[in-house]
């Protein structure tokens, strides 16, 4: 069984950072999500004062909102994946681990070569 070399990877983003990149890709998904989340919170308030016939506008309101929204989100999920395709034929799990293995091989070499002429410069 071959050694596993374990590599440090990406530094994992946090919530907060996860959220404004995925925001700043697609501004109209949370723009969305916070309209639903207003006109919802108004049909309750109204609900709750007692004004029916307002709240029941509300809750139209926010099913167009929520409508729009899952639109956008697919929209946008669409456009994501054709954006995907451009790019060519993905790299396999065996693809990159094959050329991992050749770049690791590269610069082993390449370390190699810098400590010998490293000793060749102290031995002259």
């Amino acid at each position: 069984m071959a050694s596993q070399v374990k590599r440090p990877g990406p530094k994992a983003e946090t919530f907060t950072q996860r959220l404004f990149r995925k925001s700043f890709k697609d501004p109209l998904v949370p723009i969305g999500c916070l309209l639903t989340g207003g006109v919802l919170g108004g049909g309750l308030y109204t609900l709750y004062t007692g004004q029916a016939g307002l709240s029941q506008k509300f809750m139209r309101a926010r099913i167009l909102a929520q409508g729009v929204t899952v639109v956008v989100l697919c929209t946008g999920t669409v456009l994501m994946g054709n954006e995907a395709m451009k790019g060519g034929p993905r790299e396999t799990l065996e693809q990159k681990m094959l050329r991992e293995r050749m770049e690791d091989r590269q610069h082993k070499q390449a370390a190699a070569a810098v400590a010998a002429a490293a000793a060749a410069t102290k031995a002259s």
